[in-house]
């Protein structure tokens, strides 16, 4: 070690926990190159220390042994280090006088100071006043901003939890490996506009997605998964770059924020030697990375979501998960990495007490803090009221899953919850009125505007006589209103529905041949809406008219007969037939004579006998078509005609009916609620496939669903009075309709549906509409309202334990 000067190249670092406050240190070099410069404004004079010589100073402060010294040693360089050496380095810094009071307290040190003193070089008595300030001194002042108030950086804070096991060997034989990925934040930027990109051209498919994945998965379950994937990644991304930036890793455990609520911890150690750029980055850091994380996931999700399989989904919940982990953890308001990365850029370790001060100053009207700022009061009060909401909401989640599955009980796990998060609330906040008490008091003391203790003394009691009349008159006031009547109204959210409603279908398939509305028109019942191609039955019933047409005038031509004219015809062709027999006859005279003369052949005999016994034959039929012909048509040959006609007026009934059911009516006065149908011309319907849907909303349904442990208080007719969130300052009153007789189970609990039906003349009201109903019951006192739920808890599940 030797002296030098500084240089404007050199770089101001953190000063080692051991040497002088008024010290200040840099570093300066790169590589082989690199050294440190420790200077002492009031001497003037630089010193001049090896990277290892500084490293020793640093890490002092997390061993208190020599072994553990030199096994930290030999895990940073690579190579040991003998007590000798150790010995011969405390030398020389006690030698120039740079360790502080503070080193005393250090085993190592101490037993170095005792070696020296025997040796009479001792040139401070380490006796316990001394050891007792150096140790005051050390807890007093604030540890460096991005350090102070950090779980698992902070050892003065005390956190409930368990310590799981130290991963540094993991993390030393990775470090290699994981290093070169630093430069993947680079990319980040460019990640981070290609997933909003998607977000927003794909929002409402990534909600469904979204709905369809968590609508079975409860807090609980959602928390645990956050925990393992993005909280634990985080978590050791943490360790990773600590371990960087030459922190020791101390462990990896898991601690309760709020004091319920479990997450991964890093337990690093040695931070007093990072800079403060080092310091950013370590809160930095685990920001980039979630937004990294949650691009990356949407980008698979989009790229995986038709392959099918499980990669998709889960690419999606990591990105629900990492999206809500960022914005918890970049909200300042919250302690945590946004909180700390503003801390240490504002290079305030104690931003948020003196903010809390700030803002007591406000409420007290006191104007003794110098931290009187109306930025800092502000930002104290979004912090509170955002850990309240923030809490408010959690609580909320976790009562209706304790409801859903544990009951009453469950209830009343959310009440003893919720009293502890009061309790340790109001603990933390009459700490920090006790602190900023004593703060003023020092101050008043320090101005000499401090009272006499005669005065302050009498203040106190007429203030203590004043509370105390306060707050008896609170409480009587408060138990007073517990009497007081409340007009009780349960009720539950509800969905609008249309007084009537229908879908306009059609037994047919086809071709949608005309469209004469498009949707959203106020109709009366019987107006035709549209109709498919009817050209088949058209045809078919002109040709059925025409067959009508021909079998009527056939039963007409039946029911006609005996006419004079078909006598006279039959009897004229009777007579012929007797002409043409007389003359067959004759033939077969001559004929037989010739035969048996021989002239003729028995061929030409044998015809002309054939030939007179047809001409018989057709007497005999001519004589029988008279008698027929006289008697007219049967009543069978009329009766099988008529049938005939019946068949063919039965066909054209058939297609009249099918032209009929190919058209579509209104089925109701009321509105078209289906849009664009003349879009639908052309396009093909099959059977029973909707058309268009139509809505009668003069009156229009509300649907409550209200818990099953109200519906002892709802009856037919009560008043109701609607809000829905379109118009959430006006209510529409209606009465119950009806209640249902069925249990429903809704995922948040169990419900009964009630009905009330509203007028909606100015059609304001539309299908779908949701919001909140209260319905009129009994009036009640306040504290029977207050206490339904633990009574109704212990009239039926602590009765249920009871033999």
């Amino acid at each position: 070690m030797e002296k030098t000067t500084v240089s404007n190249e050199a770089q101001k670092v953190a000063l080692p926990a051991f040497l002088k406050k008024r010290l200040l240190a840099f570093r300066t070099g790169e590589g082989a190159e690199q050294s440190f410069l420790i200077k002492d404004p009031q001497n003037d004079e630089v010193h001049t220390l090896e990277p290892w010589q500084f490293f020793l100073l640093e890490v002092l402060p997390g061993c208190d042994n020599m072994p553990k010294l030199k096994g930290v040693f030999e895990d940073r360089f690579g190579h040991g280090i003998s007590d000798e050496e150790i010995q011969k380095f405390f030398t020389l810094i006690a030698d120039k006088s740079l360790f502080g009071i503070s080193a005393l307290t250090n085993p190592i040190l101490a037993e170095f100071q005792k070696k020296r003193k025997a040796e009479g070089q001792g040139r401070i008595k380490p006796d316990p006043k001394v050891k007792a300030a150096a140790t005051e001194e050390k807890s007093s002042e604030p540890l460096a901003p991005g350090v102070q108030d950090v779980i698992g950086l902070d050892t003065t804070i005390k956190q409930a939890g368990w310590k799981l096991f130290n991963p540094k060997g993991f993390i030393k034989l990775l470090s290699p490996v994981i290093k070169p990925f630093r430069y993947l934040m680079y990319l980040v930027p460019f990640l981070l506009i290609a997933a909003l990109f998607l977000l927003g051209r794909y929002y409402s498919l990534m909600e469904a997605d979204i709905t369809l994945l968590l609508s079975d998965v409860s807090i609980i379950e959602h928390a645990i998964f956050s925990m393992v994937t993005v909280n634990l990644s985080v978590t050791f991304l943490i360790m990773f770059v600590a371990h960087s930036f030459r922190a020791s890793i101390h462990g990896l455990g898991i601690v309760f924020y709020l004091g319920f609520f479990p997450r991964f911890c890093p337990f690093i150690g040695n931070l007093d030697q990072l800079s403060r750029r080092e310091r950013m980055w370590l809160h930095a850091a685990p920001l980039l990375y979630r937004l990294g994380l949650f691009s990356t996931a949407i980008l698979v999700w989009f790229n995986t979501r038709e392959m099918g399989g499980t990669l998709a989904p889960f690419a999606l919940v990591v990105a629900v998960a990492s999206a809500l982990s960022f914005l918890i953890t970049i909200n300042p308001l919250v302690k945590s990495s946004g909180y700390h990365l503003v801390a240490t850029i504002l290079n305030e370790p104690q931003l948020r007490k003196k903010a809390y001060a700030a803002l007591i100053n406000k409420l007290k009207g006191n104007t003794y803090q110098e931290a009187n700022s109306r930025l800092l009061a502000a930002y104290a009060l979004a912090s509170t009221v955002f850990m309240i909401v923030l809490f408010g909401l959690v609580l909320l989640l976790l009562g209706k899953f304790l409801k859903i599955h544990f009951g009453g009980a469950g209830v009343m796990i959310t009440f003893f919850v919720a009293a502890i998060f009061a309790y340790r609330m109001i603990v933390s906040f009459d700490r920090i009125n006790k602190s900023y008490d004593r703060a003023a008091q020092f101050k008043r003391w320090r101005d000499r505007t401090l009272v006499s203790k005669e005065s302050e003394e009498s203040e106190a009691e007429v203030v203590e006589k004043k509370s105390s009349y306060l707050q008896r008159a609170i409480l009587v006031i408060l138990v007073g209103c517990l009497f007081f009547p409340y007009s009780y109204e349960p009720g539950g959210s509800f969905v609008m529905l249309p007084s009537q409603k229908q879908e306009i279908t059609s037994d047919l398939s086809g071709i949608v041949d005309w469209v004469k509305y498009d949707g959203g028109e106020e109709l009366k019942k019987g107006d035709a809406i549209s109709a498919l191609w009817q050209g088949d039955f058209t045809s078919k019933i002109k040709v059925y008219e025409a067959l009508l047409l021909e079998q009527q005038a056939v039963i007409d031509e039946l029911k006609s007969r005996p006419r004079k004219e078909d006598v006279l015809l039959a009897e004229s062709a009777l007579a012929t037939e007797k002409t043409r027999t007389q003359f067959s006859y004759s033939k077969l005279a001559r004929l037989e004579k010739l035969y048996k003369k021989g002239t003729v052949s028995f061929e030409e005999l044998d015809a002309a006998r054939r030939e007179y016994r047809i001409d018989r034959a057709q007497v005999d039929e001519r004589k029988a078509d008279l008698e027929v012909t006289k008697l007219g048509a049967t009543s069978d040959q009329i009766a099988a005609a008529e049938a005939k006609l019946q068949g063919y007026e039965e066909e054209k009934a058939y297609y009249t009916e099918k032209v009929k059911l190919s058209t579509f009516y209104m089925p109701f006065d009321g509105r078209l609620a289906s849009m664009h149908l003349s879009q639908k011309v052309g396009s093909y319907l099959a059977t029973g496939e909707p058309f268009a849907v139509a809505e009668n909303t003069s009156k229009v349904l509300a649907q409550i669903e209200v818990p099953e442990a109200d519906i002892r208080y709802i009856k037919e007719g009560a008043v109701v009075r609607v809000r829905p969130t379109s118009y959430h300052s006006q209510d529409f009153v209606g009465k119950v309709l009806s209640i249902d007789t069925n249990v429903t189970e809704e995922r948040l609990g169990r419900v009964i549906k009630v009905v009330t039906i509203l007028d909606n003349n100015d059609q304001r009201l539309k299908t779908g509409m949701t919001g909140y109903a209260k319905i009129e019951s009994e009036t009640l006192p306040v504290w029977e309202v207050l206490s339904m739920a633990i009574v109704r808890f212990i009239e039926v599940e602590v009765w249920s334990w009871l033999p």
